[in-house]
């Protein structure tokens, strides 16, 4: 085929200004896939090469059996669907791997949750428990940095124009968040006052409570993103939330719920708690939430395991949609 041509061509160009090539990357450029070719080769061994490569494209990411050397992250739907590349995406976590397997799952036909799903050990008011500002962290710090890598490339994936809108839901001292463009506006809501009032990313604070009202204090369309980070396992009425992210959002806009396996056991909801040891089984929790919050209200969902390392320090994961 033409790829013969081509490489002839070019071997004929080069080969009088080296004795021998030393190594090669021959990559596939949207999923970043590829394979190392060592030492002079024949032309049609660089022809197999990229038959190799142009055939494993779109193969779920643990492709080890293709013998494909895989970059760094991957590529996921960003801003508007866009294809975005998240550096600390670990395309070999079980989590990323059902990501893909489900694209284009609509979800269960039914809500398939009832409502002990959400009850808790400690079901006093969470006005007590968070009374007092509580400045720790709820993942360890390499978890963090993973998230505020992965941050900065879904936030990068937003079409310049006007200043980036950025809303962090049940939010806290820190959203984790990149270093932002000036003018950017990042509204944060969550219980406690003093934690709010912390955040160094913040430009503007809302307290409120929302187990008792997911209404979001905002008008429709006025945010490109909204986050969620290391909360979703605490909220009682996700499918409400999950509706009011939506109507807050831009069309395209981006919604990142993250999570852990790290929680108050006492404030989390039992469904949560029965999920826990398990990350697809937390991704398709968060995955049935955007399914009716609203209905049909979502495209390009997604899941990603942003763990630092397969098995020491905090996990970490997280679920994306893009408004419809």
């Amino acid at each position: 085929d033409g790829a013969e041509g081509e490489l002839s061509r070019a071997s004929r160009r080069l080969d009088p200004l080296v004795d021998a090539v030393p190594h090669f990357l021959v990559r596939e450029s949207a999923s970043g896939s590829g394979l190392e070719l060592h030492g002079p080769l024949e032309i049609a061994e660089f022809a197999d090469a990229l038959r190799t490569v142009r055939d494993a494209a779109g193969t779920p990411p643990p492709a080890d059996g293709f013998g494909l050397q895989q970059p760094p992250g991957m590529l996921l739907p960003g801003f508007g669907g866009e294809p975005t590349r998240v550096p600390t995406a670990d395309r070999r976590g079980g989590a990323s791997i059902v990501g893909l397997s489900l694209r284009g799952w609509e979800g269960p036909g039914a809500w398939p949750y009832v409502a002990g799903d959400f009850s808790r050990e400690d079901e006093a008011d969470d006005a007590i428990k968070y009374a007092s500002p509580s400045f720790a962290s709820h993942v360890d710090a390499a978890a963090s940095a993973s998230l505020t890598q992965a941050y900065s490339a879904y936030f990068g994936s937003v079409a310049a124009g006007s200043p980036l809108a950025i809303l962090d839901t049940a939010a806290s001292w820190t959203s984790h968040y990149p270093p932002l463009p000036a003018g950017t506006r990042v509204a944060v809501h969550g219980l406690n006052a003093q934690e709010l009032a912390a955040n160094g990313a913040a430009t503007e604070v809302a307290v409120g409570d929302l187990n008792k009202d997911p209404t979001l204090p905002y008008t429709d369309g006025e945010f490109d993103v909204v986050t969620n980070a290391a909360s979703i396992a605490y909220l009682t009425r996700p499918r409400e939330l999950f509706a009011e992210v939506h109507r807050v959002l831009k069309p395209g806009g981006l919604a990142l719920v993250s999570f852990s396996n790290r929680v108050f056991a006492e404030k989390a909801t039992a469904l949560w708690l029965s999920k826990i040891d398990e990350d697809v089984a937390l991704c398709s929790v968060v995955r049935a939430f955007f399914a009716f919050g609203p209905a049909g209200g979502w495209r390009n969902v997604s899941s990603v395991d942003l763990s630092p390392h397969p098995t020491e320090g905090d996990p970490l994961w997280m679920v994306t949609a893009v408004k419809a």
